[in-house]
This record gives structure tokens, C-alpha cells and sequence, in this order.
């Protein structure tokens, strides 16, 4: 902080504020980046005779051996204030302060961190893009094996309609996929390169921005200098992505633990994701779910937090932004936590097949069907339908009788109740209204329940969730090679 301070100020910052303002511990986070930054700003400025190409080589030197002897060979004391100064101070030390001073010119701290929050942040999504996909994956299996499997599905968690839990589990297969997307589009937000921004208007120094975003592997350039250090959008979508990704993974929990429960009896929850009680030896209690749900108020907190923080700040940097980044690397490690102990989680899952029938066979779950028979068969309306199976419904309830009892005379003493006049269909397409194995094999519509339409269903998922798996493979070796050609030139000047 001294090098800061011995211009503008007389007095040292005092150590209680030196380390309220500080963010050297969460800067830990991003040192890999902010070190590849040095690396090409430093290729550029020689590349374009601003320093020296001696001087050059010897902060590539220095910064070539901070990389290979990680953050832990800095002195990350909080009067540096963050991982920049700490970087610059290590740089000196190895060469002298004269050769350390330039490592600074033509950049400011504001394009720095924000170009390596950035580099962070694309291979974080990347590795939440993974992780989703491993779970799709568990999903998708899982699905496969239960095509055929019948469980009532639920609305109000009301017994609604028969499905089969092929079809519930391809649903989660869908939204997860499209998480995946909002990922996908985060990451090309994030791609992007801010470096050559300096303090918010750029420099007169002759720089070349394309070429250092060229070497830290961006896509394209921040166009305004005073946006590319003030702007933190690129973070709020990714976190936002993140957090529609968690909510949809608590959804996952909650139904989960709600069918293993003594109540719904439909899955059997694994031991080895499960607890015992401390005291009641009977208990499993689902706590891998539990701890999923609870993770997504985090996730929730963050992006109200993230958001709240952007709301009112002026263009250009402040250092409010600097409290933003721990709750994006927060966001970012419980979801993808979350992901993969999810999809360990689903590939251990065993379900209850006959409970699952019953549970659908016993709560009237095909009385949409009955009733879509008598419009079909009877000439009446939908309305006039649905009262009369509803009454029937009631009155099969009343008398403790089971869905698959209602008969002909139920039928003709309903609609002689509700219509005035007798409706009947044949016994064999009343049936087959009750049949609930046929009630699902009739909803082979695109996307519906039947086993050949949830197959259909399944393909489409696994063809979608390879593309985006190449994808992301892709964009990592991407990545990959850009930071070994970062290394090979900076290598390359040294000699």
C-alpha cells in the first residue's frame, strides 16, 4: 500500500480500515487470472516499444515464477489492500522497484480485476455447465429404466393425472437443459475483454486491446472504456442463471423428499445420502435434499445482494463492486455442489413401482379421461362431462368405493342427476377410461406421458445434452490452449 500511498498521502492507512477495505482474501480466488493478465498486458507493452523489452523480460520472469509458486508465495498483508498490489509488490522485490513500476503503465487496477474476474468466472461456468450435465445425465438414465413405471402426477399436490416416472423425470431433464442454455449465454456475456480500459478512459499510450484479448483467449472487446470497468451485468446473468439453475434443483429436492416420506412411500432414499436421528432409531431423513434446498436461499440471498449493490452506483468504478465477487463465487460453488451430489444422488435412487401404481389407482387419477371418453363417445360437451364424472367421483367417494368400481349405473344415475337425462356409453369403453395403463398410453402426444412418447422425449434430451458436452469440451481446451500460449510467449521473451 505504501506504493500507493507515498505520493498522495502523508500518513499510512489505519489498520482497522486497511483491512475493512481490503479484498485480499477473496482475491485469492482470482490470482491465476490476474497473473495472466500481468503476463499479457506486459507481452503488448513491449510488443509496442512503450517498455523496454529487457524490462519486459524480467516482470515475465518474475510473474512466470509467482505462477509456478502459487498465492502462497505472496504476502497477502491487508495494508496492500488486494491481490494487484500484492502481485505488483512480488514483482518488485524480484526485480527492483524501478522495473516493477512499469508493470503498471497503461493499466489500472479497475480493467484488471475486472478482465480476470472474467477469465475466472468462464471456466466456473463451465464447471456448473459440467455439472448439470452429469446430472441430466443421472436423470436421463434413471428415466430410461421407468418409462413404464405409473405414478399418479400431482397438481396442488392433488392426485391430478396418471404418468409414468419416466415422464416426471424427463421434466427436470427439459429445465435443467435450459439452464444449461442461460449458462451457455452467460458465458458468452462473460467472454468478453475489458483490458485497455484503465481507470474508466482508456490511456494515450499507443496499446493494442485486441492483441491482449487475443492472448487471454476473449471472444471480443469491451467498446466503451467507461462500461467495461463499471459493468458487473455479465456477473448478475451469470449468478442469475445460476440461481434459476438452483431453484430448479431445490424443486428436485423437495419432490424427492417428499415422495420417500412415510406419507407418499414411492422411492427409497439411499443410505449413503440420507442421516440417522440422534435419537429416534427409525429415522432416515433426507438430508442431502434438505441441504439442497437451503443452499438455493444462499444463492437466492446473493443475486438480491448482487443486484441491490448495482442498483444505485454511479458510472465507472466504486469500490462497491469489490463486495459483489464473493457472492459470485459463493453462487457459483453452491450450485454446482449442488449439481453433483444431485446427480449422485438420482443415479442411487430406487423407486417403489407398485406403490407408485397404487398411489395413482387409488385417487381417482383417470377421471380426466373418463369424462375426455364422454365427450368423445356420448356427444356431450366438455362442461357437462366434467359434472357428471365429478359426481361420480363424489359419490363413489362417499361409499368407499375405488376409481376402478364405477359402473354403467353409476354413469347413467349421474348424468340423470346433473343432465336430467340418461347418457351411457359400452362397458368396454368405460374400460378402458379406467384402465390407467391405457389412460397413459393414450397421451402419446410430443412431450406426453406414454412410454413411446417419453422414449421419443429421452432421445431428444441426450442428442441436446451431447451437443452442449462438445460444446463445453470445446470451449475448455479453448481455454486451455490460450493459457499455454500465454505461457510459451511470455517464456519466449524471457530468453
Amino acid at each position: 500500500m505504501e506504493m500507493l500511498r507515498k505520493g498522495r498521502f502523508e500518513r499510512p492507512m489505519e489498520s482497522l480500515a486497511a483491512e475493512y477495505t481490503s479484498s485480499m482474501q477473496a482475491d485469492v480466488r482470482i490470482f491465476s487470472s490476474v497473473v495472466q493478465v500481468n503476463m499479457a498486458h506486459v507481452i503488448m507493452l513491449a510488443e509496442r516499444k512503450i517498455i523496454a523489452e529487457q524490462d519486459a523480460a524480467a516482470i515475465l520472469r518474475a510473474l512466470i515464477d509467482l505462477q509456478h509458486k502459487g498465492s502462497g508465495s505472496l504476502e497477502l498483508r491487508p495494508e496492500l489492500e488486494d491481490i494487484h498490489m500484492a502481485i505488483e509488490e512480488f514483482v518488485s522485490r524480484a526485480t527492483s522497484e524501478e522495473i516493477g513500476g512499469k508493470l503498471h503503465t497503461a493499466k489500472s487496477r479497475n480493467d484488471q480485476v475486472t478482465a480476470a474476474i472474467r477469465i475466472t468466472l468462464r471456466k466456473e461456468i463451465l464447471s456448473a455447465e459440467s455439472a448439470f450435465l452429469e446430472l441430466i445425465s443421472a436423470l436421463i438414465t434413471l428415466a430410461e429404466n421407468n418409462v413404464d413405471t405409473i405414478m399418479p402426477g400431482y397438481t396442488h399436490l392433488q392426485v391430478a393425472e396418471p404418468t409414468t416416472f419416466g415422464h416426471v423425470l424427463a421434466a427436470y431433464c427439459s429445465a435443467f437443459l435450459r439452464d444449461v442454455e442461460r449458462l451457455d449465454q452467460a458465458y458468452e456475456c462473460t467472454n468478453s475483454c475489458p483490458m485497455g480500459a484503465c481507470a474508466l478512459a482508456g490511456t494515450s499510450f499507443p496499446i493494442d486491446r485486441a492483441r491482449v484479448a487475443h492472448l487471454l483467449g476473449f471472444r471480443r472487446i469491451d467498446e466503451n472504456t467507461i462500461d467495461a470497468v463499471s459493468s458487473r451485468d455479465f456477473a448478475l446473468q451469470a449468478m442469475s442463471a445460476l440461481t434459476i439453475a438452483m431453484v430448479n434443483v431445490s424443486r428436485l429436492a423437495e419432490e424427492l423428499s417428499l415422495w420417500s416420506s412415510a406419507e407418499f412411500d414411492m422411492i427409497e432414499m439411499p443410505d449413503e445420502f440420507s442421516s440417522p436421528s440422534s435419537i429416534m432409531p427409525q429415522k432416515k431423513n433426507p438430508v442431502v435434499a434438505e441441504m439442497a434446498r437451503a443452499k438455493t436461499a444462499h444463492v437466492l440471498g446473493n443475486l438480491a445482494g448482487a443486484l441491490a449493490m448495482m442498483k444505485a452506483l454511479p458510472q465507472a468504478y466504486n469500490l462497491d463492486l469489490q463486495e459483489l465477487t464473493p457472492l459470485l463465487w459463493s453462487s457459483v460453488d453452491d450450485v454446482r455442489e449442488s449439481a453433483e451430489v444431485m446427480a449422485k444422488l438420482i443415479s442411487a435412487i430406487k423407486p417403489k413401482q407398485e406403490v407408485m401404481r397404487k398411489r395413482a389407482e387409488s385417487n381417482f387419477a383417470v377421471a380426466t379421461e373418463l369424462a375426455d371418453t364422454l365427450v368423445r363417445k356420448a356427444g356431450l360437451n366438455f362442461r357437462e362431462s366434467h359434472a357428471i364424472v365429478g359426481r361420480m367421483v363424489a359419490e363413489t367417494t362417499e361409499k368407499g368405493r375405488a376409481a376402478t368400481d364405477m359402473n354403467l349405473e353409476d354413469l347413467r344415475a349421474a348424468s340423470k342427476e346433473i343432465l336430467g337425462k340418461d347418457v351411457s356409453i359400452s362397458q368396454e369403453e368405460l374400460g378402458e377410461a379406467l384402465d390407467i395403463a391405457k389412460c397413459i398410453a393414450a397421451r402419446s402426444l410430443l412431450g406426453g406421458p406414454a412410454p413411446k412418447a417419453v422414449k421419443d422425449q429421452l432421445k431428444s434430451f441426450k442428442g441436446k445434452a451431447k451437443n452442449y458436452s462438445k460444446l463445453v469440451s470445446a470451449r475448455k481446451r479453448a481455454i486451455n490452449k490460450s493459457e499455454v500460449k500465454l505461457l510459451k510467449e511470455a517464456q519466449g521473451r524471457c530468453r
